[in-house]
């Protein structure tokens, strides 16, 4: 029988006894402003906020975070599609954990992570980005070889490079060796 059939154990269920899926997309907008006579005090314990009632006659406000401060603390990173938890940690050179403290969320889904991320500053540590290098192709090593060594079939050139794991001075060396007693080759060192 074929399986076009609906059975009760092949339907997927989605789960919604919990509840939507939650959206952490506001977890770094400012705060709202306070009702009236009351204002927004933050527990340095927690690093949480909260309200309270103001005192008559004396003024009470809510604690600036210094800009600079954090700025000298943290790094910020925009998360990009292409991110991983574990890319951004080897970028930055910081561990799992200092990653998650610094951001407040657990578990590895950089979904869930706030965006930017705040990435602890750590002394004569940048980000490492990767530099493009310029390497030759296999066909212009095989070329450099020939042009090297005249008289080499290009099918031997690909053999001493095979042989020495694509590189082209210890390639060109073997075919030294090989060639020393014969006339015919005649090698020429490059780089």
């Amino acid at each position: 029988m074929p399986e076009g059939g609906i059975y009760p154990w092949k339907v997927q269920k989605i789960d919604t006894h919990r509840g939507p899926a939650t959206s952490y997309d506001g977890v770094n907008r400012p705060l709202p402003p306070p009702p009236k006579n009351m204002h927004w005090v933050r527990d340095e314990k927690t690093r949480e906020w909260r309200l309270e009632e103001k005192q008559t006659g004396i003024f009470v406000d809510a604690e600036v975070v210094d800009e600079s401060n954090a700025t000298d603390e943290f790094i910020e990173h925009k998360i990009t599609p292409t991110d991983t938890f574990q890319g951004i940690c080897l970028r930055y050179k910081v561990t799992p954990t200092e990653l998650r403290q610094a951001n407040r969320f657990s578990g590895s889904n950089i979904k869930l992570a706030p965006n930017p991320l705040r990435i602890p500053r750590k002394e004569n540590v940048r980000a490492v980005t990767a530099v493009p290098v310029n390497r030759p192709t296999r066909e212009q090593q095989i070329v450099s070889v020939l042009n090297s060594c005249s008289g080499l079939a290009r099918t031997e050139a690909k053999c001493f490079l095979e042989l020495n794991d694509w590189d082209v001075n210890l390639a060109i060396m073997d075919a030294r060796e090989d060639y020393v007693h014969g006339d015919d080759v005649v090698v020429k060192k490059i780089f």
